[in-house]
């Protein structure tokens, strides 16, 4: 066997945040796939910097562009956090083997971000880790 590194890592895709105060669908905003292939999200943490004035529960997920997507981030209480702390959007079992279930962001979806309330001020950064979805993807 031969092991040689293909491509160094480059660490988390970071997304700033600042909350707005809309309720609809994809209301706090939508972002594209910037890669223009498929990508594995294996990794998500959410880090307030300030918290927002009302009770709002943050929904992020990949979706269509106005669509409510939940598989990465499902309605953490904005108005309840802890600032500067790590809120991990995925459950990992630290377990010999587990098979990870990732969000997959496909070219065609956005990553949507929803707040069931007001969100105005607050303020935080997304972190997503993501692999590629096939070795023509890297």
């Amino acid at each position: 066997m031969t092991a040689v590194i293909s491509k160094e890592g480059t660490g988390f895709f970071a997304v700033e945040i600042d909350g707005v105060a809309s309720t609809a669908n994809a209301g706090q905003g939508s972002i594209a796939n910037p890669w223009g292939h498929d990508v594995f999200i294996t990794r998500a943490y959410i880090i307030t910097s300030v918290i927002s004035t009302g009770s709002a529960n943050l929904g992020i997920g990949i979706t269509t562009a106005a669509a409510k997507g939940t598989d990465i981030l499902n309605d953490l209480d904005m108005n309840g956090v802890t600032v500067d702390f790590a809120y991990n959007g995925f459950a990992i079992m630290p377990t010999a083997s587990t098979v990870l279930v990732p969000a997959v962001w496909t070219s065609a979806l956005f990553l949507t971000f929803t707040g069931s309330a007001t969100m105005a001020g607050f303020k935080g950064t997304l972190y997503l880790e993501t692999l590629p979805t096939t070795v023509e993807n890297t």
